[in-house]
């Protein structure tokens, strides 16, 4: 079986105009948030629905692009994160759910409000197919990551290993992915 980094497809795709900071600056003050809830939120993989705040953006496109195309499927970036936009909610929102949790934004102008997936499902890394660069004993960056199959493998996934900072998944995500005919990601095949 092959796992695959999950990665943004294609310039001239639309993307969700919303940062960290802007989840900050609308969180409840009533909660007791700390600044790394929102801002690691990848790395703590706590969750966020019980005082995710009411969010309005827009949806954006790269300058140069007259024609910018409405993705399904996409990586928010503000963090090991998807965002699912309507179609991508329609066909994979409640098999997601599974492993993690779909935080609502409302998008201007449209009647349809785009879903953060944050993914709470994590998997340890296969020591022999991963390795990071050291450079006078500190890590510099990662040479290479992999993972070993298990029956019990979540479909969609972050490690330890990287801090949490990048989406994995399995051949079961690509295949639903790819037959249902959803665009805005790439899936960058590991060793």
């Amino acid at each position: 079986m092959s796992f695959y980094a999950l990665e943004r497809d294609g310039y001239e795709y639309l993307f969700l105009d919303l940062t960290k900071r802007d989840v900050l600056r609308r969180a409840p003050r009533d909660k007791d948030l700390e600044f790394d809830d929102v801002m690691k939120f990848s790395q703590s993989s706590r969750p966020m629905k019980d005082w995710w705040p009411e969010l309005e953006t827009t949806l954006r496109a790269n300058e140069d692009i007259v024609s910018p195309k409405m993705p399904d499927l996409s990586i928010w970036s503000g963090g090991a994160a998807l965002v699912l936009y309507p179609r991508g909610y329609r066909l994979l929102g409640e098999w997601l759910s599974q492993f993690g949790e779909l935080l609502p934004v409302k998008v201007m102008n449209q009647s349809d409000p785009c879903w953060i997936f944050n993914c709470c499902a994590k998997k340890d890394v296969d020591p022999e197919k991963s390795s990071w660069e050291y450079v006078d004993d500190m890590p510099l960056h990662i040479e290479s990551i992999g993972f070993t199959e298990f029956e019990d493998d979540p479909v969609i996934f972050k490690t330890d290993f990287d801090n949490c900072s990048f989406l994995y998944c399995g051949e079961r995500f690509k295949a639903a992915v790819v037959e249902m005919g959803l665009e805005g990601l790439s899936f960058r095949e590991l060793p």
